[in-house]
């Protein structure tokens, strides 16, 4: 009877413990300051990731700005300054940039959570946009900085910031010698096509996709492991446009041979053939001695960062006639510059926006089906300039890493990617009815 009471005792106390530390773990705060300024004490979580989420609508509560928004998203508008977060989106919009974010938005217990460490970046960026000096932080709640700094009074940055062209070494994207005989000719695996029905009604003229297949002819691309990215590009998108086409969709291609193409002539074939959506299919690569593997998005826009600027002028070396001299990298990487000029144009800005929107589409359907992701970024790619439709371009992994370069060299692995990439092309024009002409 003794040792039942003393069990039930422990049971208790290790009961009454649970529910402590699950009422703590509810509670949870962290701090958010501006500066030396507290702003407040905003709820968090524990994310999948073991970081922190916060609740954004606390955040901009906090902060005293005012916002608009229903359940599908939370926008907020400063001079014309938006800043925007959308339910079960990858990214958030500042004036049109695009910042990823490690895990989608997600509405759960009355909250908008979003993570903690890119929310400091979205708030920092958002304050240079509407003319005030970034310095957002976090701290756990109760404690201060441990370095306080009174901000400091200077002219926001402005973005993109310019990098000095010492700065912008070309990557070394070809890192072996082309082998005589890159690749094994595989036989082609015939995929179920995505479950993604087409909802997509029209009339005598179907929806019509581009897809181009990145590099070819005397372009080989990135050449590393024993491949050539110009062959991976070519297979994925072939693959890719029959499974399009057997939705309906009205299917175009740039190339479908080991054919050269011109940067420009590419984007001007998706323009003569009234594209809807345009999409350019590529292989990475990172210079030796560095790492990096996963799939990766890109619109046409001011660069999101010193890699993808970098990116940026290596694909853009077409525009110099595709040599690999000091001076040819110099002189894509000035044409790359100009191109930043030329999204001030209205109509480019529009099509940001939509590229945007179909971006986020392609990393959900990507992220969904369990494909290794990096990021979502921007560039200037000269091959999406002038498109006068939604665009974007996609990196389907680095063949500079040697486990990712054989499964892209597999139909089965590319049969995954190009059942993704046709998922969220169809899901996108399912949410965007084209007009067709």
């Amino acid at each position: 009877m003794q040792v039942n009471k003393k069990l039930s005792r422990i049971l208790s106390f290790a009961l009454l413990l649970v529910v402590i530390m699950a009422a703590s773990a509810y509670a949870e705060t962290l701090s958010l300051w501006y500066g030396d300024i507290k702003k407040g004490d905003i709820s968090a979580r524990t994310n999948s990731l073991k970081g922190k989420d916060v609740a954004v609508e606390e955040v901009i509560s906090a902060l005293g700005l005012s916002r608009t928004g229903n359940l599908q998203g939370i926008v907020v508008v400063i001079d014309g300054k938006k800043m925007e977060f959308w339910n079960n989106s990858s990214v958030v919009r500042v004036d049109g940039a695009i910042i990823s974010l490690p895990d989608p938005i997600a509405v759960e217990d009355g909250h908008w959570w979003a993570d903690s460490k890119a929310m400091i970046t979205i708030l920092d960026q958002f304050y240079a946009k509407i003319g005030k000096n970034p310095g957002m932080k976090w701290t756990e709640s109760g404690e201060e900085p441990t370095q306080s700094e009174q901000l400091k009074k200077e002219e926001p940055k402005k973005e993109p910031q310019k990098e000095t062209a010492a700065e912008l070494k070309k990557p070394e994207k070809k890192l072996t010698v082309e082998p005589e005989n890159p690749m094994l000719e595989e036989e082609k695996k015939e995929g179920a096509t995505p479950a993604v029905p087409l909802k997509v009604t029209y009339g005598s003229k179907r929806p019509v996709v581009v897809l181009d297949a990145g590099h070819g002819g005397h372009d080989p691309g990135a050449v590393a492991n024993g491949i050539r990215e110009k062959d991976i590009n070519l297979r994925a998108a072939l693959r890719l446009g029959e499974m399009l086409q057997a939705y309906g969709i009205d299917v175009r291609y740039t190339r479908k041979t080991d054919v050269y193409l011109k940067l420009a002539e590419r984007t001007a074939f998706a323009n003569d053939n009234k594209a809807n959506v345009f999409v350019s299919i590529h292989c990475n690569a990172m210079p030796k001695g560095k790492a990096a593997a996963g799939l990766e998005f890109y619109i046409m826009a001011p660069p999101s960062d010193k890699d993808a600027m970098q990116l940026a002028i290596y694909e853009n070396k077409e525009i110099s006639g595709g040599a690999e001299t000091p001076q040819d990298v110099q002189r894509a990487d000035q044409k790359t510059r100009l191109l930043l000029k030329i999204l001030g144009d209205m109509q480019q800005n529009d099509k940001i926006n939509e590229s945007t929107s179909l971006t986020e589409v392609l990393h959900s359907s990507a992220n969904s089906s369990g494909l290794p992701m990096r990021k979502v970024r921007q560039a200037p790619f000269y091959v999406l300039r002038g498109a006068g439709m939604p665009s974007v371009l996609i990196e389907m992994g680095y063949l500079t890493d040697r486990a990712e370069a054989r499964k892209l060299n597999t139909a089965d692995y590319r049969e995954a990617l190009c059942r993704s990439f046709a998922k969220g092309i169809l899901t996108y024009i399912n949410e965007h009815p084209v007009t067709l002409q």
